[in-house]
């Protein structure tokens, strides 16, 4: 499992998106799992609260894993200038090659982890594993949908 973290904030992602059709994209396995950053629901309410925000998304898409190409292709449709990717590092590579389209990352990969059987998102950290909010709060991170 990948463990991500936000690094952008939601008034730097509306500045970025301003003037452009929209496609965002979300993964329902790691990013789901790092605190609800990602998946499907997340993915929806940042939905509206973009359009709320006047910015014009023509399309949302997901699926169980970004980092598998076939799973990524087909699955966004319209127009769109550009994808705002909610999922690791490797699932924004995937889909911005998928649709050859700009990409907008505004998560963090921190690198593979785990889910603990208490559901604390683990990340590996110098060699151990520490929980996903100490790894963020290190870098200047935070976790957690953006609404």
């Amino acid at each position: 499992m990948m463990i991500v973290a936000r690094g952008m904030g939601y008034a730097d992602i509306v500045d970025r998106l301003k003037g452009k059709k929209v496609a965002l994209w979300t993964c329902n396995t790691c990013a789901r799992m790092c605190r609800g950053i990602g998946g499907s629901d997340a993915a929806e309410r940042l939905v509206g609260k973009l359009r709320e925000d006047g910015i014009d998304v023509v399309s949302v898409g997901s699926t169980s894993a970004s980092c598998i190409v076939s799973k990524v292709s087909d699955r966004l449709s319209g127009d769109f200038d550009v994808i705002l990717s909610l999922t690791c590092d490797i699932g924004s590579r995937c889909v911005g090659d998928a649709y050859r389209c700009d990409v907008i990352e505004p998560l963090v990969t921190l690198g593979s982890g785990f889910l603990g059987a208490d559901g604390v998102p683990m990340v590996c950290d110098d060699g151990g594993y520490i929980p996903l909010e100490e790894a963020a709060s290190s870098r200047g991170l935070e976790v957690g949908p953006y609404v």
